[in-house]
């Protein structure tokens, strides 16, 4: 065998493996709507569960007769109506914030009117929103990661003119 044809054979492996890279980044790339939209369910259960037991705390404190004020009966009522199926980024944030809200005017009347301190439905219904809390932040972790992925493949220089003729053309907003 001759210099030439072991520099051809080199070769072929070099653009065989550059093949096989650029097909796993663009199968990375074509799955990404698919992950990012198991994300977006997995934080849309997460929130309707938090909504629902948020509101199991807001009809206990009612039931108990305890002094609600206009501003936890406003945000009670945005809660009660809040939309969280087939959520987009932006209205992720929105719900959790308003939930997050919700959260901390009941944390407050419940400092404020310690009758529950006994109850234990009711530090069962906290330990399970801070373990819904702690999903929700590790699902919003998986979810940033998988929009750095696909922000850094469509930056590249290499791949930017095929992903943009495959649609990928927007930039995915990061939740915080």
């Amino acid at each position: 065998m001759g210099w030439p044809r072991i520099l051809l054979y080199i070769l072929i492996i070099v653009i065989l493996l550059i093949l096989v890279y650029f097909s796993f980044v663009l199968y990375s790339i074509l799955n990404f709507d698919k992950k990012l939209a198991k994300r977006t369910v997995a934080i849309s259960v997460i929130l309707s569960q938090k909504r629902e037991l948020l509101q199991g705390i807001f009809t206990q404190f009612d039931e108990a007769k305890v002094n609600i004020n206009s501003s936890l009966n406003k945000v009670a009522a945005q809660v009660r109506w809040l939309k969280l199926e087939n959520l987009k980024g932006e209205d992720i944030e929105a719900s959790a914030v308003t939930l997050k809200s919700f959260e901390k005017h009941l944390a407050i009347l419940g400092q404020k009117y310690p009758i529950f301190d006994n109850d234990k439905d009711y530090k069962i219904y906290w330990e399970t929103i801070d373990d819904l809390n702690s999903n929700y932040r590790r699902n919003v972790a998986n979810y940033n990661s998988e929009v750095l992925g696909y922000e850094y493949w469509r930056k590249v220089l290499i791949f930017r003119p095929i992903l943009h003729l495959m649609g990928f053309r927007k930039e995915r907003k990061r939740l915080s």
